[in-house]
């Protein structure tokens, strides 16, 4: 009976060292996992949305812009000479640096857009599609043109 006891208790103590061991293992894999989810997040945080013009071939290193839009007032506002109004360039920046991912960013340059449409403001977009390398960039810029004739065409019907 005590030999029973014995092996009972062996047995007991094998599997509480595996139970361990397999609690030590599922701790790690799920640091690892959360690390790389968190570096996912800031890493698809590329893009940032500056008020600036950019020249057709002009990139800076810290930011490369991919679609932009003037604003000029149809209020009948005179602007100064060589004054274009507002711009808004939509810009890839170094990964983790960016206010928002490509989806955010999408839908910020659609709001800027269809508010200046609605206000009855001329715009004039410039896509720089030579610069939209990385995925969903190229499909960004030509949604946004096509929001960008949208509002033209929504602008002629008043």
């Amino acid at each position: 009976m005590a030999e029973l006891y014995i092996e009972l208790a062996g047995i007991v103590l094998f599997l509480l060292l595996a139970a361990g061991i397999f609690a030590g293992q599922n701790r790690r894999i799920m640091a690892e996992r959360q690390a790389e989810e968190h570096d996912t997040r800031l890493s698809s945080r590329m893009y940032s949305i500056l008020r600036r013009s950019f020249a057709p071939q002009e990139k800076l290193p810290e930011a490369v812009p991919l679609f932009q839009f003037s604003i000029v007032s149809g209020t009948g506002e005179k602007l100064a000479e060589g004054e274009t109004g507002e711009t808004l360039a939509l810009c890839r920046v170094p990964a983790g640096s960016g206010q928002m991912d490509l989806a955010e960013a999408e839908r910020r340059m659609v709001q800027h857009i269809r508010t200046a449409g609605i206000e009855g403001n001329k715009l004039m977009p410039a896509t720089y599609a030579e610069h939209a390398v990385r995925k969903g960039e190229r499909e960004l810029t030509r949604r946004l043109m096509a929001v960008m004739k949208e509002e033209a065409g929504n602008a002629n019907q008043y």
